[in-house]
């Protein structure tokens, strides 16, 4: 562990660091906290979690819990050499839009708080075509496992950066107390009157510590403190854009030491961020991240089918077969060089695609895809028991949200049982007349029935709205009476 001695410069206002050992948190102890997180979670009580958040689709739930399982599994298995030749098993989901495929990969992810990224396989080209190439997207993975990586190691760290904290703050604060007399109340209170204060004594470090939160958070204290580094949102930049900020990125990490004047409550997250900043080495941030990465990243190829072309078609586009082919040695397992040098090795990244599959089949893949795709998993189109199901049983459903954002007007929404029943009939119509998009769908719906309340919320302030069956269809009278659809499709 790394131990850092604090040296207060005279005034107590400025503190330095200096790391008295080499010694890195420990990374693998945080890598193995991750995996114990899949310890109870058996695929049975995967899918149990799913279905808190997602309605039906079973099989596409037991798609994704097996192959969480699976990761648990290849880490139980003490023959390193076979632990080496067992790999994911990656899956296709293929579904109408809206059905749920990319929510229950994206839910998937966070039950153990994987790396995930979701992309679109329509934004990538063949490489010597303009556009992005296929390696990006592990670009895309890493950067987001690096947050991850960042926020984790924080947590390791964050009681003996709070100790420290505090520490520096209090000496700033008992320099300043000292200076005025026992006087280091903000400026709010610089009016003369005592505002309660007790006369000066003397705050030891521990009653500071009780205390900082309450009796002293309005007392200035003066600290110095390094500006946090610029966050650069790199996920779907493209290469050349990458190239260019690796190229001017030294320039733009040298940061200079600020003093600044603060309230307590405002000094101690800026001083805890500061010294987070210095207990971590960014080579144990980047560590963690390509464990992480490399381990359970999770990669959701939405739109695949976009990229296949029917067989029959003899205009073939070129291009969108070549993507499939770039797309091989990702699925299949290869080294990906970033661009900072990071080699991430693919091998045990799952990857889950999806597509429609209206137009073209999945037999129309490449050969080589389809086998590197080897759990096949059909979603069933929705139906209006399934739209009534999704507006009442999931954890934060949709009327939930409604509610939820009114009582912030103080107004009191309440939906009745036929007013539900009515949501999910007109849903349920609206797609089979127009374009189906599923579920979402019902986002237009309710919106359309909560636009008089939304805009109108003050005239309603205090008081409960009740929309039952007939609100709806009044709300909604159009959708069944006009015969061109379109304008109401997304």
């Amino acid at each position: 562990m790394l131990r850092f001695s604090w040296c207060r410069l005279c005034g107590g206002s400025s503190s330095t660091v200096a790391a008295t050992s080499p010694l890195a948190p420990d990374v693998l102890a945080v890598a193995k906290a991750q995996s114990a997180q899949l310890d109870g979670l058996s695929p049975r009580k995967i899918v149990s979690i799913l279905d808190t958040y997602i309605i039906g689709q079973s099989e596409g739930k037991r798609a994704v819990a097996i192959s969480l399982r699976n990761r648990w599994r290849r880490r139980q298995v003490k023959d390193k050499e076979l632990r080496r030749d067992i790999l994911p098993k990656n899956i296709l989901l293929v579904g109408p839009t809206g059905v749920g495929k990319t929510e229950i990969s994206r839910r998937m992810a966070k039950i153990t708080d994987a790396p995930f990224v979701k992309v679109e396989a329509t934004k990538y080209t063949e490489v010597g075509f303009k556009g992005k190439d296929v390696d990006s997207i592990i670009e895309d993975l890493y950067m987001n496992a690096k947050t991850k990586a960042k926020r984790r190691l924080e947590a390791e760290r964050a009681e003996e950066a709070l100790a420290m904290t505090l520490d520096v703050v209090y000496g700033s604060w008992a320099t300043r107390r000292r200076a005025s007399g026992g006087d280091a109340r903000s400026k709010y209170d610089e009016d003369g009157e005592d505002g309660g204060r007790a006369p000066f004594t003397d705050v030891t470090l521990e009653e500071f510590k009780a205390k900082y939160k309450t009796e002293f958070k309005d007392d200035l204290v003066t600290v110095d403190i390094v500006p946090p580094p610029p966050k650069h949102n790199r996920q779907g930049w493209s290469k050349a854009e990458m190239d260019i900020a690796g190229l001017f990125g030294s320039a733009s990490e040298v940061r200079l030491k600020t003093r600044v004047t603060k309230r307590v409550e405002e000094a101690v997250p800026l001083v805890l961020q500061d010294i987070l900043e210095r207990l971590l080495d960014e080579t144990q941030i980047s560590t963690l991240a390509r464990t992480l990465a490399e381990d359970d990243g999770v990669v959701f190829i939405d739109e695949i089918d976009k990229v296949v072309t029917d067989a029959a078609n003899n205009d073939a586009d070129v291009s969108s077969t070549g993507v499939q082919q770039d797309l091989l040695p990702l699925i299949e397992g290869s080294d990906v060089t970033l661009k900072d040098g990071t080699q991430i090795s693919t091998d045990n990244i799952l990857f889950i695609c999806s597509g429609a599959f209206h137009l073209a089949k999945t037999s129309d893949m490449i050969a080589e895809l389809q086998g590197r795709l080897p759990v096949r998993v059909e979603l069933q189109a929705l139906k209006e028991e399934d739209m009534r199901r999704i507006l009442r049983e999931p954890k934060f459903n949709l009327l939930l949200q409604q509610k939820e954002l009114m009582k912030t007007e103080k107004v009191d929404i309440e939906f009745t049982e036929d007013a539900v029943d009515e949501l999910a009939r007109v849903v349920t119509t609206v797609n089979a007349n127009g374009q189906n998009i599923g579920a979402r769908r019902l986002h237009t719906v309710i919106e359309r029935v909560m636009d008089k309340y939304s805009f109108n919320c003050q005239d309603y302030e205090d008081k409960k709205v009740v929309i039952d069956a007939n609100v709806v269809k009044e709300a909604t009278s159009t959708l069944h009476t006009n015969i061109d659809l379109a304008k109401y499709l997304l």
